[in-house]
C-alpha cells in the first residue's frame, strides 16, 4: 500500500515538474533553443534537415502602439478632463480602456524608463534625467540589462519593433558617435530608431539619428 502511494506521489511530482518546465520555457527569454527534429544518417541521402523555425508573433496578434507625451500629466488632455483638446486620444479612450493610475516621476527620463520596462525608475538607475546622473545606485543612468524593455519582449516574441521621437535615456557621456551604443534604443529591443537622443532639439534643424547614425532632418 505504501509503495503504491509513494509511486503515485512520485508520478504527480513528475507531472507537476513537467508542466512547470513547459510554463517556464514560455516565460523565459530568450526562448530555449529549438530541438533538432530531423535525422542525421551516415550519408546526406539518409539524413533529413530541420531548420529552426523563425519566431513569429501568433496569428491575430495585435499591433502595439505606446505613446509618451513628454512632461504632460492627467490635467492636460481633454481625455481625462484637461483643458487641451485631444480628439484622437478621446476617440481611442472611448473605444477601449483608460488606465488612470500610472504614476509619473515628474521628470521625462525616469518616467520613460519606468514606462518601457514596467519597473521603478530607481531600479533602472534613472532616478533623474541623464544629464544630472551621479555615481550613486539608482542615479547613474546606466540602466541594467535586467530591466528588459517592452521592445525586447515583443521582439523576442516575433514582433518587429521601432522607436520614433525623443529618447533622452542614453547616458550623457555615451551619446556621441564614439558610442558605446549598448543603451541606445537599437540595443534595447527596438530594431529601428528615428529620433533625437538628448532632452530637446531644434524643431527646424533637428539633431536626428537613424539607428545610431546622424541624418539630415
Amino acid at each position: 500500500m505504501k509503495a503504491n502511494r509513494y509511486t503515485t506521489m512520485a508520478a504527480v511530482v513528475l507531472v507537476a515538474a513537467s508542466l512547470a518546465t513547459a510554463v517556464w520555457a514560455e516565460e523565459v527569454l530568450p526562448k530555449p533553443e529549438q530541438p533538432f527534429k530531423g535525422k542525421i544518417g551516415r550519408t546526406a541521402k539518409e539524413s533529413t534537415p530541420d531548420f529552426p523555425k523563425v519566431i513569429e508573433a501568433p496569428k491575430g496578434a495585435p499591433n502595439v502602439l505606446l505613446i509618451l507625451t513628454d512632461d504632460v500629466g492627467f490635467g492636460a488632455p481633454s481625455t481625462f478632463g484637461g483643458a487641451i483638446p485631444t480628439p484622437t486620444f478621446d476617440r481611442l479612450a472611448q473605444a477601449g480602456l483608460r488606465y488612470n493610475t500610472f504614476h509619473t516621476t515628474a521628470l521625462c527620463s525616469p518616467t520613460r524608463s519606468a514606462l518601457i520596462t514596467g519597473r521603478n525608475h530607481h531600479t533602472n538607475a534613472t532616478g533623474v534625467i541623464t544629464e544630472m546622473a551621479t555615481g550613486f545606485p539608482g542615479y547613474n543612468s546606466l540602466m541594467p540589462k535586467s530591466s528588459g524593455t517592452v521592445g525586447e519582449i515583443l521582439k523576442q516574441n516575433g514582433y518587429n519593433t521601432s522607436w520614433f521621437g525623443k529618447n533622452h535615456n542614453v547616458p550623457d557621456w555615451q551619446s556621441s558617435q564614439a558610442g558605446p551604443f549598448e543603451l541606445w534604443p537599437t540595443a534595447l529591443g527596438f530594431e529601428y530608431f528615428y529620433g533625437f537622443i538628448g532632452g530637446d532639439t531644434d524643431q527646424w534643424h533637428s539633431a536626428i539619428f537613424e539607428g545610431t547614425l546622424p541624418v539630415e532632418a
